[in-house]
């Protein structure tokens, strides 16, 4: 197959194609833009099958006259079929460390992390305007609901640090202070299993004075 033409991710998930080719709520953008992110550092095979895999199913979309294959979506995906845009907050070429951003809002941590020298290998975000802002600055979609294991199963191994700023309205002396007793509050325990997991060398919690 003869690649005619990039093909543009927010119009695939957002715009043109949207109601054909994805469901709400799943994480193939932020597979797509994972792998993509991560072609250099080796955390891309992490990403690889699915990526080509949705790959395939966008190009059938775009090309129905044409035959598509797996090798030919991986072909694709390698070449360059996904059109990318300039971001203002480009990865490191040359990191010193991989993290994870976990409720990464519009970026906050990420950006201090890449300032010291890291690399974001997964990040989760559940609101949907955080995720589009999140992707405007750094080129890449977040993973939605980490308390679900379809979104966990997607975080690699071998990373440094994890960054986690979750909720803090169930812990603030602002608020009802339910702690765990808040839906919000156990969102910390998904964050202790995720340690439980992986193993990373640090970890870098942020939340409210309680």
């Amino acid at each position: 197959m003869k690649l005619k033409e990039k093909i543009s991710l927010e119009q695939v998930f957002e715009k043109e194609y949207k109601m054909k080719v994805v469901e709400p709520e799943n994480n193939k953008e932020a597979i797509i833009t994972h792998f993509l992110n991560n072609n250099k550092n080796g955390v891309s095979q992490f990403y690889k099958k699915d990526a080509v895999k949705y790959t395939k199913e966008i190009l059938e979309y775009k090309y129905p006259e044409e035959e598509i294959t797996n090798i030919v979506a991986e072909e694709a995906l390698q070449y360059g079929i996904f059109d990318t845009f300039d971001i203002p907050f480009p990865p490191l070429e040359k990191p010193k460390f991989k993290f994870i951003d976990l409720f990464a809002g519009i970026g906050g941590f990420r950006l201090a992390m890449q300032n010291l020298g890291g690399k974001c290998v997964f990040t989760s975000e559940w609101d949907k305007e955080a995720k589009r802002t999140y992707k405007a600055n750094f080129g890449e979609r977040p993973f939605g609901d980490i308390t679900k294991e379809e979104t966990k199963a997607f975080i690699p191994d071998g990373f440094d640090l994890l960054c986690a700023g979750f909720p803090c309205q169930a812990f603030s002396i602002a608020g009802k202070r339910g702690g765990f007793e808040d839906t919000r509050g156990t969102l910390f325990f998904d964050v202790a299993e995720i340690i439980k997991r992986k193993k990373p060398k640090a970890i870098f919690l942020e939340n409210v004075k309680d």
